[in-house]
């Protein structure tokens, strides 16, 4: 027999205007609420919908199209006056992260604030900094936990896992993890569509990598039978999903317009919850990830972006055939994910500074002991170089490079294998 578990949210909502909605569902949670915000730019009119959804009769903020369309939503229609009675006995407070680290001191304030208040409720509104602390407060205060993405850059809203890094962010030194799943995920199509290209991408990288991470772990342990079967194929074909729509995905977000690809491939990186969670608790793009943020070079690349660019080197580790690595390569030149370590900014590293990076941070957490599979400094470093060989030797008449041309990338390839 086996065991597996998983964790989902006990609430995933994704439409447009969910902002305005956010009162209705959040007060089903929770009564004296903190919201969390780390979102600037758009901070100013992320407080403001909220705000007027708060103070608006619930059924003047509901959407009549929508009830129209979905029986889901229109049942909420008809529980307008229990919103409205929830909303009345309700208290709420904004709480601006700014630019706090996400570190161990840091949460515990923020935690300190919160209980000496009375708050029932954290709610994370942002990136994953602001979904971190407020998945983090669960270590201290017996709190719900509402997340609320205004970014698409990062599978952070399915974890249940927060990073902690050193006071000066440079560093990743501990993971906390809830013991439950949030109470509530919602998303806002109208804003998460108006995010920069690029944030999009790297939120296509960062679950499209974890997907390949799964059947990595499931490849290198050789304990597929120890899974459902719909579990091992319920990723495949969320990756194959994924290449077919991530292209117009891309398009609709240039256009700052939603479409079926997009609501698709939003709704997979923002909560695609379940088997995955079986599969994969700790990932190799990830493990690689952790000694990139060593170099500050790397940290101008958004996190989603260099773990799609280091599944190359996971792939190379599975000895992947050469059909599965061109797909992968041309699935990331599609949507603009770095295919280079010139891209990351990282063309100029020394093998000793490669070392050195490997063991103040895995050498230091051990997290690549926790693969299901043993490794090592010399085989994870190595991996890195060996995918930098296998772009380099692709024909670059095959596919256009969004980051830089054939040319740059051959040059990038000359001057790693002599720093190595």
């Amino acid at each position: 027999m086996s065991y597996y578990e998983y964790h989902v949210a006990r609430r995933y909502v994704q439409f447009e205007g969910a902002l305005k909605e956010l009162a209705n569902y959040a007060t089903l949670v929770g009564h004296r609420i903190l919201f969390l915000t780390a979102c600037d730019p758009v901070r100013e009119q992320v407080v403001a919908q909220i705000q007027s959804g708060m103070t608006t009769p619930a059924r003047e903020c509901m959407n009549e199209r929508l009830a129209q369309e979905s029986q889901r939503y229109a049942r909420y229609l008809s529980m307008s006056e229990q919103f409205d009675r929830e909303r009345a006995v309700s208290e709420y407070e904004f709480y601006d992260l700014g630019e706090t680290v996400v570190s161990e001191e840091n949460i515990i304030k923020v935690a300190r604030y919160a209980g000496e208040r009375h708050f029932d409720t954290v709610a994370g509104i942002g990136g994953g900094k602001a979904q971190d602390f407020a998945r983090a407060i669960t270590h201290i205060l017996p709190v719900h936990v509402i997340l609320v993405p205004t970014l698409c850059a990062t599978n952070a809203s399915i974890s249940t896992l927060s990073v902690l890094y050193s006071p000066d962010g440079g560093r990743i030194q501990q993971y906390w993890r809830m013991d439950n799943a949030p109470d509530l995920v919602l998303v806002d199509t109208n804003l998460l569509v108006r995010n920069p290209p690029k944030m999009l991408a790297a939120g296509i990288g960062d679950i499209t990598a974890t997907y390949y991470e799964a059947l990595c772990n499931l490849r290198m342990s050789g304990k597929t039978a120890s899974i459902p079967v719909y579990a091992e194929e319920g990723i495949r074909l969320a990756i194959r999903v994924m290449r077919e729509h991530a292209p117009a995905a891309m398009e609709a977000i240039r256009a700052q317009r939603t479409n079926r690809s997009f609501e698709t491939v939003l709704s997979m990186i923002m909560h695609n919850p379940g088997p995955l969670g079986m599969i994969c608790l700790t990932g190799y793009a990830h493990m690689i990830d952790e000694m990139l943020l060593y170099f500050k070079q790397a940290h101008a690349t958004p996190h989603g972006l260099r773990v799609g660019y280091a599944t190359l080197a996971m792939l190379t580790v599975q000895n992947a055939e050469k059909q599965e690595m061109m797909e992968y390569l041309r699935f990331c030149r599609s949507v603009g994910i770095p295919l280079s370590l010139k891209a990351l900014g990282l063309h100029d590293i020394s093998m000793k500074e490669w070392k050195e990076a490997y063991d103040a941070t895995l050498g230091v957490s051990g997290n690549a002991a926790s693969l299901p599979f043993r490794t090592s400094a010399q085989s994870i470093i190595s991996s890195v170089f060996e995918a930098e060989r296998f772009v380099s030797a692709v024909d670059d008449s095959l596919f256009t490079d969004a980051f830089s041309d054939g040319n740059a990338q051959r040059s990038d390839h000359v001057e790693t294998e002599e720093k190595v």
